[in-house]
């Protein structure tokens, strides 16, 4: 009897506790960051998605992450999410004053009542057990499998029949560091690696408490889906590009090999099996391109710098790659590709080294330069302004003049000074082969094939629209 007074005294004392806990207002909604495979088809519902304000905060919190890392998180391809990191530490970007300007700058930091701590997945898991409101059979926990080797997921309510110990409940049985994340139905409530808690309102759960995240719930599926059928919308042209690229036949091929990769029991080697048969595919299109091409008429000769590069499409394939369900198959996929991007350009940048060397800048003879100092302008305070040290260098024999005052200090701008000189000497001297020459004529042959590309697919566009009214 004195046993169940006690128990009875603290399930009222839980209840007291979690009804005194103020809820903060504001809406959450965060794209689930944890998938498993299933056997349907390879899907594409995160191609070319709009960057929302909840994805910049994701990106800006977790910033620290390496590129492959955040394009896994976010279901993205690598060049996307790079360009967008670009945006948002940009401080003239659109992108940058959206995140932390106006209106929604309250809302980038955690409330100032709200713990810099992440709450213990132990008390996380107790108030879902001893909270009455909460319907304990609607979690499941996300943790690690030692002898899988890979995160399952397990229902709150399910017994334990593997852990030693008196624990009757796996989840309370399983060591806290083997716990990643704790899902209410769809959605991710408590995440150690984002440091999310969603049930307390702690660090990243930016106040959001559990109790609004049931309530809300239908509102944020809803929600979801909807932005789930507007990237279904978008697909289509994904589709189209990669036929451009690869034809049918190879896309066909590309699905099913991405098909047995999901639902086989993969390993590095497989990963890097898989993405060496996608880059043979490429390279057997553009083969194929090669001597089609050969035999067409001189006059179309031009078409043959309208090929797409391996790395636009290793950007393009990354987009689909961020599609995979499986995030930790996402992320080594996303890897490989990242290693070999970063392989092409290092040798692309020998290979151009070696065909285009730049000239050694020319050394100059301080008997024929004109040093002077004079006072400086500008920010920088009393230091600039009230002493002589803008440095100001004119090379006697050409004419050229040069000025710096890039920094507080006299001695770093006279070596500035120099090299920048330097540099207008050697374009002086050597025009075009000087390495400020090279510079310019990378950057327009870049512009130009970039164009050339633009107008490759606007045809392919215009072909695409023509065989559907054609077909209608």
């Amino acid at each position: 009897m004195g046993r169940s007074i006690v128990l009875l005294g603290m399930m009222l004392a839980f209840t007291r506790a979690f009804s005194s806990l103020k809820p903060c207002p504001g809406n959450f909604q965060r794209r689930l960051l944890v998938h498993y495979a299933t056997k349907d088809e390879l899907k594409m519902e995160n191609i070319y998605m709009e960057w929302t304000l909840e994805d910049d905060r994701i990106l800006h919190n977790n910033r620290h992450l390496s590129s492959v890392r955040l394009a896994s998180m976010l279901g993205r391809g690598m060049h996307g999410v790079e360009s967008r990191m670009k945006k948002i530490t940009n401080v003239d970007s659109t992108a940058y004053r959206r995140l932390f300007g106006g209106e929604d700058t309250e809302n980038i930091d955690a409330d100032e009542n709200t713990s810099n701590k992440l709450t213990p997945v132990k008390e996380v898991l107790r108030r879902i057990q001893w909270d009455p409101t909460l319907p304990a059979s609607s979690f499941s926990v996300i943790h690690y499998d030692r002898v899988e080797d890979t995160l399952c997921e397990t229902p709150f309510e399910a017994e334990n029949d593997s852990i030693s110990g008196k624990e009757r409940k796996f989840v309370f049985a399983l060591p806290e560091h083997r716990i990643e994340a704790v899902k209410y139905l769809d959605r991710i409530v408590w995440n150690k690696e984002l440091r999310l808690d969603a049930v307390f309102g702690s660090m990243n759960g930016k106040g959001e408490t559990i109790d609004q995240v049931v309530e809300n719930y239908e509102e944020w599926k809803r929600d979801k889906e909807e932005k789930e059928e507007r990237n279904r919308l978008r697909q289509t042209e994904v589709l189209k590009e990669m036929r451009s690229i690869l034809e049918e036949t190879r896309v066909t091929t590309l699905k099913e090999m991405s098909s047995n990769l999901i639902h086989s029991e993969w390993d590095s080697e497989a990963v890097k099996d898989y993405v060496k048969r996608v880059l043979a595919l490429y390279f057997d299109a553009e083969k194929g391109k090669e001597d089609s091409e050969s035999t067409i008429a001189s006059a179309l000769d031009e078409e043959k710098e309208d090929d797409i590069d391996v790395i636009y499409f290793l950007n393009l394939f990354s987009d689909l790659v961020a599609l995979l369900p499986d995030e930790r198959l996402r992320g080594e996929v996303l890897l490989e590709v990242e290693l070999v991007i970063n392989r092409n350009q290092k040798t692309g940048a020998n290979s151009s080294a070696k065909t285009s060397q730049p000239s050694a800048l020319p050394e100059l003879n301080e008997d024929e330069i004109e040093e002077k100092f004079v006072k400086g302008s500008g920010n920088g305070g009393q230091k600039v302004n009230k002493t002589s040290n803008r440095v100001i260098l004119v090379h006697n024999p050409t004419g050229l003049r040069v000025e710096c005052q890039d920094t507080r200090s006299l001695q770093q701008n006279r070596k500035i000074a120099r090299k920048r000189l330097r540099l207008k000497l050697d374009a002086f001297i050597n025009g075009d082969a000087s390495r400020a020459g090279q510079k310019a004529t990378k950057a327009v042959t870049k512009k130009a094939k970039n164009k050339a590309r633009s107008k490759r697919r606007q045809r392919q566009k215009n072909q695409n629209q023509s065989d559907e009214e054609s077909s209608n």
